[in-house]
């Protein structure tokens, strides 16, 4: 994988300037099978035209399309805003806009659908957040298959869980969050990836803690969960045809 992980070289507004050397720079070239992983490639309508981008330089890529609970992906979204600093908002407020980013990147059809214009649907692979919980080494097999590397390879890195500690809501991930978005330290920040794993392990449980668990959620309001289920059911209804399975979303 690229270090580091989030390189979000397709998206105009952010590294597609810099070229496609800076982009090579980020993986090893003896590698067979290179990847990335930026979340803002599916961030319609706020970054359009980035499967065109990918196409016209990587050709044909495999796309891998991790997906959530829309309403509990919201919840996080909302938590990681409020945690940071950057939202002022009630949730109430905060989820009547249906035309916010918290609902946007929540309609992963729409999100899509870009891909399956640009891409052969064959070349993209659908994989549901809890199916990793539920069962990580069957969908990693599924996974390693669809990229056609070693479906047996296993890890103890498998077990790790990032990014879902209760710190994400307290005042550390807020002053580190805040930091890396300065002028002096973006650069520190864009290299997180290229520390040593030992070190790099030392810095995600001072910030996100990932032993404390998941932080907890709050609930979304009789009401408005409603509103949301009926505005998110088409959508979930047309990924799912397209994944060839259900989610169990909206229940």
């Amino acid at each position: 994988m690229s270090r580091p992980k989030e390189l979000n070289f397709f998206v105009a507004e952010l590294n597609w300037p810099l070229g496609e050397d800076w982009y090579a720079t980020h993986f090893e070239a003896s590698a067979a099978i290179r990847g990335e992983s930026s979340p803002h490639y599916t961030n319609r309508p706020r970054f359009d035209g980035v499967p065109e981008r990918i196409r016209s330089v990587l050709g044909s890529p495999r796309v891998i399309y991790v997906v959530r609970d829309p309403i509990d992906r919201m919840l996080s979204h909302y938590l990681h805003n409020l945690g940071g600093g950057y939202e002022q908002r009630p949730l109430t407020e905060a989820f009547a806009d249906p035309e916010s980013s918290y609902v946007a990147r929540s309609r992963y059809s729409f999100q899509l659908d870009p891909y399956l214009e640009a891409f052969p649907r064959e070349l993209i692979e659908i994989v549901g957040r809890d199916e990793l919980k539920r069962d990580r080494q069957a969908t990693m097999r599924r996974v390693f298959g669809f990229l056609g590397v070693d479906p047996e390879f296993r890890s103890e890195q498998f077990e790790r869980e990032w990014e879902t500690g209760t710190a994400k809501g307290g005042g550390r991930f807020r002053i580190m969050d805040r930091a890396v978005r300065l002028p002096g330290l973006q650069a520190l920040d864009r290299n997180f990836d290229r520390l040593p794993e030992s070190l790099r392990w030392v810095v995600e449980r001072l910030v996100h803690d990932p032993s404390a668990g998941e932080v907890p959620k709050p609930e979304v309001p009789g009401g408005l969960r409603e509103h949301l289920v009926d505005l998110f059911r088409e959508d979930v209804a047309r990924l799912e045809e397209t994944a060839g399975r259900t989610f169990g979303w909206l229940e």
